[in-house]
This record gives structure tokens, sequence and C-alpha cells, in this order.
């Protein structure tokens, strides 16, 4: 190379690279995006006897804003369109065990209220640590949601079948050790987003360890406690989580997850427990297969198996495909049964097309 060729290429590198080697930084500029994220269903049951054949509903509508106010903060708010005041099925029971008649005149709140699901405040000072506090999203079964990949079709094993809600008001802390170990603690109403704190001040303390021992394999240990002095509320609960799951990018995806709650709904002695198995398989580019079994059971005491609490016990299993028709845009048609563990319940089986939409 000549000595003239070898300072032109000098001088070429150095201008790609900034003056002397130096970058003019970029000033920050605030911005925000909107949030939108929408659920629908339309259903065809074929269970024995059903008298409510179709059915057309809206699973989830989030629709919100999140704002960057400087690279350490941001911001976000979510509205969700749900029913906040539902009625379920009350049953009152005797000293002798008996079902009593009774009659109950509460109403049941509108399908699509509006009600605030997030407001928080993140603080991520660096790459290890990540500070959210308000009405935060709890990180119970995300990891296991976002693995399942289809929440738009049905809830994870936790949400699905302990009711617990997604967000609570109350603060996370994220630390990230390194690329394979990672933690988060939380401290919560335990109420959920719907509630403030309750007249007794209880509070759900909750933590987790993500860890990845290997390319494309992911496991996930979570625990949360909640006590309360409330009298109707006489024993601790406690939920006891693990995760595992393996994915080949664009090809398969298959994982399980093993749920015990102890004292269920703070009821001494009342515990579920349960197995969820997942996974799908890439037929094309935008075509997914995919299926998933759940199995909840329960504890039962002095022997018994009849009850209210063992009713809801069985077995769930959900299969379809799932169709990308273009980003943000998601369409599948499934099938959703389950087979209580109770012989006088009737089996359900649904047949559905369902869709997701978001920004």
């Amino acid at each position: 190379m000549r000595i003239k060729d070898f300072w032109l290429l000098c001088l070429i590198l150095i201008t790609a690279n900034g003056l002397f080697g130096q970058t003019k930084d970029i000033p920050f500029q605030p911005s925000g995006k909107p949030i939108v994220q929408v659920f629908g269903n339309f259903g065809y049951n074929v269970s024995e006897n059903a008298q409510k054949q179709y059915s057309f509903w809206f699973g989830r509508a989030h629709l919100g804003y999140e704002y960057q106010f400087s690279p350490q903060f941001s911001g976000k708010i979510i509205m969700d369109a749900g029913r906040p005041t539902t009625v379920g099925q009350i049953s009152v029971v005797n000293a002798s065990g008996d079902n009593l008649t009774v009659s109950n005149s509460s109403k049941e709140g509108s399908y699509y209220t509006m009600t605030l699901k997030f407001a928080s405040l993140e603080w991520n000072p660096n790459e290890q640590v990540k500070i959210q506090a308000g009405g935060i999203l709890q990180n119970h079964y995300i990891t296991q949601e976002k693995f399942w990949g289809y929440r738009y079709l049905a809830e994870t094993f936790q949400d699905r079948y302990y009711k617990i809600p997604s967000s609570d008001l109350g603060i996370i802390v994220y630390l990230k050790a390194n690329e394979k170990i990672g933690f988060d603690l939380a401290l919560t109403n335990g109420e959920g987003f719907r509630f403030d704190q309750d007249a007794y001040g209880d509070v759900k303390l909750a933590g987790g360890v993500d860890f990845i021992p290997a390319k494309n394999l992911q496991t996930r240990f979570y625990y949360d406690h909640t006590s309360s002095t409330n009298p109707v509320k006489p024993d601790t609960q406690q939920l006891i989580s693990f995760f595992a799951g393996y994915k080949l990018e664009n090809k398969f995806r298959i994982g399980g997850e093993y749920n015990y709650r102890f004292n269920h709904l703070n009821i001494s002695n009342h515990n579920l427990f349960g197995w969820s198995f997942y996974g799908s398989h890439s037929l094309w580019r935008n075509i997914e297969l995919f299926a998933r079994f759940d199995w909840l059971q329960a504890n039962t005491m002095n022997g018994e198996t009849d009850n209210w609490y063992y009713q809801n016990t069985g077995k769930a299993l959900i299969t379809g495909v799932h169709f990308s028709l273009m980003r943000g845009i998601n369409l599948s048609l499934n099938y959703q049964g389950w087979q209580p563990d109770e012989n006088s319940l009737t089996s359900q089986n649904h047949l559905l097309v369902s869709f997701e939409y978001k920004l």
C-alpha cells in the first residue's frame, strides 16, 4: 500500500468514528407513545345441554400512555376496560353441612367500565437496577405469560385458577447480577389494583429469581407471603411457583410450571396446587400450532372429597392454530375444554375464534 493511500484510509476511518475518535453527544429528547391492547373472542359452546351456545366478548381492552422523562425516569398509565364489580355464586352451609337457600339482591357492574390498572414511575439508574413504584405490574406469572405467548386466548395457571391480579399498589425492585441471574423483590398491598389498602394494613411480600443456565433455556422460582390480622382471614396465604422453558427461536418452544398455594383465600388447610405444560411449533413464518394442559388439584379436609373447594378442581386442555396476520394483529382458531373432578358437574367444551391487536 502506498503511503498516500494509507493516510487516505486513516482519514476515512477517523471521519466515520467522529473527529479524532470523539463522538458528539446527542441531546436527550423526552418522548412518549400510546399503549393499546385489545382481546376479543367469538365462541361456540359444544358442551352437553349448553343453553348459551354462541357468544362474543372482549377479554381485555387496555388504553394508556408511557412517557420517557429522562434516560433514567419514565412513567406509565393504563386504563383497563373490564368488569370491576361482579357477584359470584353465593352459598351458605349450616353446622350440619346442609346447603341453605340464599337470596342475593346485589347488582353487577358494567361489563366495560374503565378502571385504572397501572400508574407507575420507573427509575432505571443503570443496567443492573430498576425500581417501579405506584400501580405496578406484579412479577408473579409474567415470565410464564410471555413464554406461553397466547394471553389473548387464556390466562396462565396462577391468573386463571388463583385469580391473582396482574397489578397492585406498591413497589418492586429488579436486580440483574449478570446475564444469567436476576432477582426481584416486591412489597404491595395485596388487594389488587381495584382496591386501596384494607383497614388492617395487610401487605404482600413477594420475591423471584430468574436463572438462565444455558442458551435458550430459562427458569424461574417465585414465592409470596400474605398474612392478615383480619378475623375472616385466619391463616397466612403463601404461594410457591417454579417454571422452566426451552425455546428454539422461530421453530418451537416447550415449558412447564408447578404452583402450590397454601391456605388459598387465607382459609386454613385449603391448598390449591397443580401443573401446567404448554408448547408450540412453527409451521410457517406466521403460523403456529400450540397446545396446553393444566391439572388443578386440592387437598382434602378430614378425608372428605365433597367440599365446595374440591368441586373447582379438574383438568384443562387448550389447543389450536395461531396466525400472525401482521405486526400487532393476531388471530387464532382454538379449542378449550375443562374436565371437572366432581362427577356431578358437566364437562365444558368450547370452540373459539380469538383475536388480538395492539400497538
